[in-house]
């Protein structure tokens, strides 16, 4: 019970500081951007190079929440089509945020665990699938550092999704994007989407 009641006070601190997120300036950004690169994610995709066929993209989630699941469930057919997603934990929704990331990134395969907490997604109650797990010592700065990088990108909440464009500039999009920007933001051609989950964003 008190590391829960430590997590919850956690997860109240860092959501009073992700209300405080400003946008930096471009030189900010791609120095941010060099940092983001570094940190431990889920890589969903093309594993190989050769096989990629666009940009890779970095999106910030809270495995609790929603608009992460949309933007998890339309980037499936990016991913298909070639797009790299590298998915960067962050836990400041719930309590259970922590422990649902620890159940993902301590998975021998890390997308197969993503999977199953997003198909199996309960918008009812905004919770993921996954049963969550113990969180380290280590884990736990892991997610706080990752949820300051993120307040420091700009973004007040999740999702935030981050790439580079054609030209080399560092690009942001602070939670679920529409449709019609998905080939701008993964440099794919449009996918068909059908999914009436997302009939709204188009």
């Amino acid at each position: 019970m008190k590391a829960a009641t430590r997590l919850l006070a956690l997860g109240a601190v860092l959501l009073a500081a992700l209300a405080h997120a400003k946008t930096p300036a471009p030189a900010e950004l791609a120095a941010l951007y060099a940092r983001m690169e570094t940190v431990d994610a889920v890589a969903e995709g093309p594993a190989s190079a050769a096989d990629r066929k666009s940009r890779t993209l970095y999106v910030f989630f809270d495995a609790n929440c929603w608009y992460c699941h949309l933007t998890w469930k339309a980037l499936q057919h990016y991913e298909r089509a070639g797009l790299q997603v590298r998915w960067i934990p962050v836990a400041y929704q719930k309590d259970s945020s922590f422990g649902r990331a620890a159940a993902i990134m301590n998975a021998a395969d890390r997308a197969a665990a993503m999977r199953e907490n997003e198909t199996g997604y309960r918008a009812a109650s905004y919770d993921g699938a996954i049963a969550p797990a113990a969180v380290s010592k280590d884990l736990k700065a892991q997610l706080v550092t990752n949820t300051m990088l993120m307040q420091q990108m700009g973004a007040p909440g999740t999702p935030l999704l981050v790439w580079k464009d054609a030209q080399g500039a560092v690009r942001t999009k602070v939670g679920m994007p529409r449709l019609s920007q998905l080939p701008a933001i993964t440099g794919l051609p449009r996918q068909r989407i059908d999914d009436p989950e997302l009939a709204d964003f188009r």
